[in-house]
């Protein structure tokens, strides 16, 4: 997903997938099933949720990327405290995602 400050606004208008929504336990409160999503990936960070608050967090920047840019690019803020560089894909990884994950390039690109 491209990481955008259109994309993560503070207020949605419309809820398609909901996540964790107002906290631990807002799934089971909206008579959800157990689980939520782990984890956000933009073509800038990996984003993931704090195990208890289920807060969103910043989990890493890829190369290149800053803190700052990812923050530039949200309209609200999250913990960036446990942030670290992520090492990008190998080339068996790349292989993999570009061959068998996305044939048709239909996420990733050209």
């Amino acid at each position: 997903m491209q990481h955008a400050k259109r994309k993560f606004v503070p207020k949605l208008d419309y809820l398609t997938s909901p996540g964790w929504l107002d906290g631990p336990d807002g799934r089971k409160n909206a008579g959800l099933p157990e689980g939520g999503p782990a984890c956000v990936i933009t073509n800038m960070a990996i984003m993931g949720f704090d195990p208890d608050s289920k807060q969103m967090v910043l989990k890493g920047c890829f190369e290149g990327v800053s803190q700052k840019d990812v923050l530039e690019n949200m309209g609200f803020a999250v913990d960036t405290s446990r942030a670290t560089q992520i090492t990008p894909p190998s080339a068996e990884e790349l292989a993999i995602l570009r061959e068998k994950c996305d044939p048709q390039r239909l996420i990733l690109g050209k």
